[in-house]
């Protein structure tokens, strides 16, 4: 399907960053497979209420549509209902906003049944306006995100009151996936099991990092937004520490709030991590803003303070020295790493050993051979060892710093076993 790609530069607004986006827009229909037959770029200094452009941009751009004949156009930019409707009836064909073209590689990337739940949800939201404004879309004519509904297809000119009763429906479901997700969360917090959250741009090779590290089989294509469903998966560190690592979704320039909203759950497991694993892309030309826009998403979920290290991925394709120079520049552990070819593994699980020994601690701790102080232990870390006395028994275990205080003042207050 060709399409007339429209990108737009703000007024004020460096010419890199502008650069980035259209590079990342014209990535995303890419991954729709999505053939750009023409592009036309335009100034916006002041936001038309009714078109977005400007009277004359919207002229010379149906100029472009007129000697192209792209089937649909898509602007790199969030549209309200009204201006989308004008924007359509000035060009003749279809108009999708940049919400719209990354609703359709979330649909299409999403395989568990809460992400396409949480995707039917925002796509619920982002339609309810615009069902009088329009018949054909960029994802129907694709059979993509608007076209495909998973269990229970929907048509697009479905009233608004059963649109909200759906939402309504989908959040019951979701709410009931989410409990049982906080309870086994719960589970793993009580047991005092580590875990580490990959984030970073999307496309930076999180995925392939999971697989590399704990075999998980995860699909890892060189596409924007390939992993959309949290995977997390068990390892053993070079100390002997077992922690759990997962995968997230991507972060990416203007990512629409309703998709921040409707992948909650994913960005959840950030900030219930322990630590943060921050992945960079040497290979991207601007990998220091996509590292500064990852630190803002994260700002903004008030996760930031655990962001400790920061693998720097694909240096077997480094794009830009400076770029790399600011990154090096990061206060957190560093770790230059290729996994195409295999590099910075060890140093990464190394890394990662070395944050677990800041939060964990050996403790060895002598009861009464009557107690339940191997399970107690076994319930809130490692037991590394148990050795029984005539009438006593000594457990050693690794343990998390702030539950060994616990157990200290479990021996302070207890009267030593009499061994006679």
């Amino acid at each position: 399907m060709g399409v007339f790609l429209i990108s737009i530069h703000r007024s004020g607004e460096i010419s890199t960053a502008s650069e980035m986006r259209e590079k990342e827009m014209r990535s995303l229909l890419e991954t729709l497979s999505l053939d750009v037959v023409c592009s036309a770029s335009y100034m916006v200094k002041e936001v038309n209420v009714s078109t977005f452009l400007g009277s004359g941009q919207a002229t010379e751009a149906h100029d472009y549509v007129s000697a192209f004949e792209p089937e649909e156009a898509v602007i790199d930019a969030l549209l309200s209902p009204r201006q989308e409707k004008n924007l359509e009836r000035i060009l003749g064909i279809p108009v999708s906003d940049r919400e719209a073209v990354i609703l359709s590689i979330f649909f299409q990337n999403a395989h568990s049944r809460e992400a396409r739940l949480q995707i039917e949800r925002a796509e619920a939201e982002y339609l309810k306006p615009r069902l009088q404004n329009r018949e054909a879309s960029l994802s129907q004519q694709r059979g993509g995100v608007r076209g495909a509904k998973g269990e229970g297809e929907r048509q697009i000119e479905l009233e608004r009151r059963l649109i909200d009763q759906r939402i309504r429906s989908l959040d019951r479901e979701l709410t009931s996936i989410e409990a049982v997700r906080n309870t086994k969360r719960k589970e793993r917090q009580r047991k005092g099991v580590f875990s580490f959250a990959l984030v970073g741009y999307t496309n930076a090779g999180k995925s392939t990092i999971l697989n590399a590290l704990t075999d998980a089989g995860v699909t890892a294509e060189d596409k924007l937004f390939a992993t959309l469903d949290t995977t997390t998966r068990s390892l053993r560190l070079p100390n002997g520490q077992r922690v759990l690592l997962s995968d997230t979704v991507g972060f990416i320039s203007d990512l629409p709030e309703v998709l921040i909203k409707a992948f909650s759950s994913t960005l959840e497991e950030a900030l219930a991590a322990d630590a943060l694993i921050i992945v960079a892309d040497a290979s991207h030309p601007d990998a220091a803003r996509c590292l500064e826009k990852t630190k803002e998403t994260l700002s903004d979920l008030d996760a930031l303070d655990k962001a400790r290290i920061l693998v720097i991925n694909k240096m077997d394709s480094l794009s830009d020295d400076i770029s790399y120079a600011v990154m090096k520049r990061s206060p957190m552990r560093i770790v230059e790493a290729s996994m195409k070819e295999g590099r910075g593994i060890k140093e990464l699980l190394s890394a990662m050993a070395a944050v677990t020994d800041e939060a964990f601690t050996d403790i060895s701790v002598t009861e009464d051979a009557s107690s339940d102080i191997i399970s107690r232990l076994s319930r809130d870390g490692d037991v590394k060892s148990i050795v029984y006395g005539e009438r006593t028994v000594t457990v050693t275990a690794r343990i998390r710093r702030s539950m060994a205080t616990k157990y200290s003042h479990d021996q302070a207050g207890s009267n030593n076993p009499n061994p006679f």
